[in-house]
């Protein structure tokens, strides 16, 4: 099979295009919230070990400081002068064992 130079020339745009249409694709999926779902997911963890675990309003849940679940209000310890909540009493027993594991995590 001979290739003319308009063949050749098809080729080229048939390229081209093909790797705009891919680029674009990857563009859109790279910005899509499938990537950034997963990062918001560990920003959120990290965010909420990182507040201050007081008390919040009713509409808004309390977060445990060992595993970022949410919490039962009623498991919570104070330590060095802030209250800190867990979403059971396995974590509130590894946080008792090693605090400082757990607010170092916070920053």
């Amino acid at each position: 099979m001979k290739i003319t130079s308009f063949n050749k020339v098809q080729l080229i745009i048939s390229s081209v295009l093909m790797l705009i249409f891919l680029a674009g694709n990857f563009n859109q999926a790279f910005s899509s919230n499938v990537f950034q779902d997963k990062q918001s997911k560990k920003e959120a963890v990290k965010t909420t070990k990182t507040e201050t675990q007081t008390k919040l309003k009713d509409s808004e849940k309390l977060v445990c400081v060992v595993t970022g679940e949410e919490a039962d209000p009623e498991l919570k310890m104070e330590y060095k002068g802030e209250t800190y909540y867990f979403c059971c009493k396995k974590c509130m027993k590894k946080f008792k064992d090693n605090p400082e594991k757990y607010i170092k995590s916070k920053s």
